[in-house]
């Protein structure tokens, strides 16, 4: 009886190609990074809060804006310091929420809209509702793949518009005309947040997110410098909503 010749596979190689490709121990302390500049956003959007409360709004609005910039340096380090952990993802989650929808709801509610009504509170409920969506929803559906890029605009833009607005306008310079224009701008900005509208990502790029930094803290300087940096970064936002979109290449991976 004839032996059979059984072809046996290298386990080693194997072995060895997965030693090589799989990724490195993330030691505990470099999860504390971005650790910390979350915590710092949180934190953050708890003064804006207080600041909404006691009806300093434009302040409120510089401290959303230096939240937005820390969040933006909150991305580099987690891609280089911390792994994929989903309890970091949830508490980034929960932060964007607080940080970029709640208080950006009642400061623009404080500013525009509290003299309006449930007009006004429909306002400040579409805002918080959105995020909520985004937030949630398009963890478990993603539609569009896009590479490295957003599943609509981030929640961040919406909180931009609202600061600036804050940093321009007083509550008794917002006539009904004005009213209007904020509530169907924060209208369409919502309805982009849940949109499968494609769009890059701004931290991606290093020259955008420094110019949109050196910005904001030009912002702080007081007029008349804020006014030409609000313009700026609200003339920038605009370009970034209608043309970005264009320049997106499909079949990455996006995120929400």
């Amino acid at each position: 009886m004839d032996r059979q010749k059984i072809k046996r596979g290298k386990t080693g190689a194997g072995t060895k190609r997965a030693r090589r490709t799989a990724r490195p121990a993330i030691q505990p302390w470099r999860t504390l990074v971005p650790y910390a500049f979350m915590g710092t956003v949180f934190v953050l959007g708890f003064m804006a809060l207080l600041a909404v409360n006691n009806g300093a709004l434009a302040v409120a609005g510089r401290i959303v804006l230096a939240a937005m910039i820390l969040a933006g340096w909150e991305y580099y380090f987690r891609r280089y310091f911390a792994g994929p952990s989903s309890i970091e993802h949830e508490f980034s989650t929960l932060s964007d929420i607080f940080c970029f929808a709640v208080v950006p709801a009642f400061l623009i509610y404080k500013l525009a809209f509290r003299g309006w009504g449930m007009l006004g509170v429909v306002g400040l409920f579409m805002i918080i509702f959105g995020a909520l969506i985004r937030l949630s929803l398009y963890k478990l559906y993603n539609p569009v793949t896009v590479k490295r890029g957003f599943i609509g605009i981030p929640v961040t833009i919406t909180a931009a518009f609202i600061s600036l607005m804050a940093q321009v306008l007083t509550p008794e310079a917002v006539v009904l005309e004005y009213r209007v224009a904020i509530l169907g701008v924060i209208t369409g900005l919502t309805f982009l947040t849940v949109s499968t509208i494609p769009y890059p990502n701004p931290a991606d790029r290093p020259w955008i997110f420094g110019s949109a930094a050196l910005l904001v803290g030009a912002i702080f300087l007081g007029p008349p410098v804020t006014l030409w940096a609000a313009g700026l970064l609200l003339f920038g936002g605009a370009v970034y909503i209608i043309i970005a979109p264009l320049g997106v290449k499909k079949g990455g991976r996006g995120h929400a």
